[in-house]
């Protein structure tokens, strides 16, 4: 037998010394050898360090997370596990919206606002903390910012009611009654929840106000017809009477008031349409004694004693004197509550009482050296009173000092304008007004009705012309 060739001890020289990464081996190509790579090795050590910094760095996250920051309920294996880090998230969520109502509490409204954006971005379904932020929102006069947040929470769990009925219910307060049916007709649906095809009336409703606010009387009412069950439902008077008064029906709009309050007389919105609409069909004397008893049933609320001195406006010979009464009420229970205040600013300008609205716009100015919105309010009700040439005064004293803050009320300027004679100037105000509120139907139809309650039917019928 044939023995093989040892290797001579040259060719071992000519080779060096293998590496952990990969060695010379002898081959047939000219070199006489090729280089192999251990490519399992560098795989193995490369994957042991990324393994090794990997947990080096979640170990540091959940150092940062539970000692630097303090926040509770971070656990090293949630960090470390990919599959597991929403329950960081969370965590890092409840943290934010805890802070969040901290500084709420401690009126550091900015800081809150943000710490409970960072709630809803670390965990968006963290439905507390978004319902929370939309409150924020609201409390600080941004509804299109409330009604945002609760929108994108469709997405993420539409079945749930508080979510339902906190973004109808904002949407209602901000008047932004296309969101509102495009939430109840396609967002919700799209998500599976058909709240307009449920029991709960609350939606229906809304669905009848805002067609009401958008489309008028006849359109709401061929919605309302489709929900049979809201003509039996007291809760539902309110609407359906306005309906009625606007479709020209006014007994019946009364009728409709009267037996809810008979079968619910403790229902709030009830009681108070019910006042209303007897003080607009000028039955003074019924309207009183129905205030007295909205009084009775809700002493400390602001809308009952509002409707006490709506209802005893005249001011004359006994009026006057339950009116006084009631108003020194008002003003001090409520001299700090500055949203109670603009409502009866409100009501003084609507009204005519000159003397009321001046004494609301000095305390204001006393308050915070503005005096806005009462100012406007004073101006307002001195137009009302039908004293043209002094609301031009004030008002051309406050165009000179506060222009910025009498922008937004520029319907006021037109009607300043108008009744002074001035109607050229006037009617460029009201074309620009038709303008802005091309797309808003409901702050067009609000203006509308002011000039008319102002007496301005001139106005009102410029603006509403296409």
């Amino acid at each position: 037998m044939k023995s093989k060739r040892p290797r001579t001890s040259t060719s071992i020289r000519e080779l060096p010394p293998p590496r952990w990464w990969g060695e010379y081996v002898e081959d047939n190509s000219p070199g006489g050898r090729r280089f192999v790579v251990h490519w399992r090795r560098i795989l193995a050590v490369l994957a042991a360090l990324g393994a090794a910094g990997y947990l080096c760095f979640a170990t540091f996250l959940w150092g940062y997370f539970s000692f630097s920051r303090g926040i509770p309920s971070v656990h090293w294996i949630d960090v470390a596990v990919p599959g597991r880090f929403h329950r960081v998230e969370a965590a890092l969520a409840r943290f934010h919206f805890a802070d969040a109502r901290q500084e709420w509490g401690r009126k550091d409204y900015g800081q809150a606002i943000l710490s409970a954006r960072s709630a809803v971005a670390e965990d968006p379904r963290n439905l507390e903390a978004r319902l929370f932020l939309a409150d924020c929102w609201r409390q600080a006069g941004r509804f299109q910012e409330a009604v945002r947040v609760l929108r994108n929470g469709i997405e993420i769990d539409a079945a749930d009611p508080r979510l339902q009925k906190a973004l109808v219910q904002t949407c209602l307060d901000a008047g932004q009654y296309e969101d509102l049916l495009k939430a109840l007709r396609e967002d919700f649906p799209s998500h599976g929840a058909r709240l307009l095809e449920g029991s709960e009336p609350v939606f229906q409703l809304a669905e009848v106000r805002a067609v009401l606010e958008i489309s008028g009387a006849a359109a709401a009412e061929a919605v309302a017809r489709r929900h049979p069950g809201l003509a039996v439902l007291p809760a539902a008077a309110p609407i359906l009477s306005q309906i009625d008064w606007e479709l020209g029906l006014k007994e019946v709009a009364l009728s409709r008031l009267r037996r809810a309050r008979e079968h619910e007389p403790e229902n709030f919105n009830v009681q108070d349409a019910f006042i209303e609409t007897l003080l607009r069909m000028g039955r003074t004397q019924e309207a009183q004694a129905a205030a007295r008893q909205f009084l009775g049933t809700y002493p400390r609320l602001a809308t009952p004693q509002l409707r006490m001195l709506e209802a005893y406006g005249s001011r004359a010979g006994q009026d006057g004197r339950i009116w006084t009464t009631q108003c020194i009420r008002f003003l001090e229970q409520f001299r700090h509550d500055s949203a109670a205040l603009s409502q009866l600013g409100s009501l003084a300008a609507s009204r005519g009482w000159t003397d009321l609205a001046f004494v609301l716009y000095q305390d204001s100015l006393q308050q915070n050296m503005a005096g806005f919105p009462f100012a406007i309010y004073y101006a307002s009700s001195l137009l009302k009173a039908g004293d043209m040439a002094a609301a031009d005064e004030v008002w051309h004293d406050l165009s000179v000092h506060n222009a910025s803050q009498l922008a937004p009320a520029s319907y006021v300027t037109a009607m300043v304008e108008w009744g002074n004679g001035r109607k050229s100037d006037a009617e460029p105000i009201v074309d620009q007004i038709r303008g802005q509120t091309s797309n808003d139907r409901h702050r067009r139809r609000m203006i509308e009705d002011m000039f008319r309650n102002f007496g301005f039917v001139e106005l009102a019928g410029r603006l509403s012309a296409p």
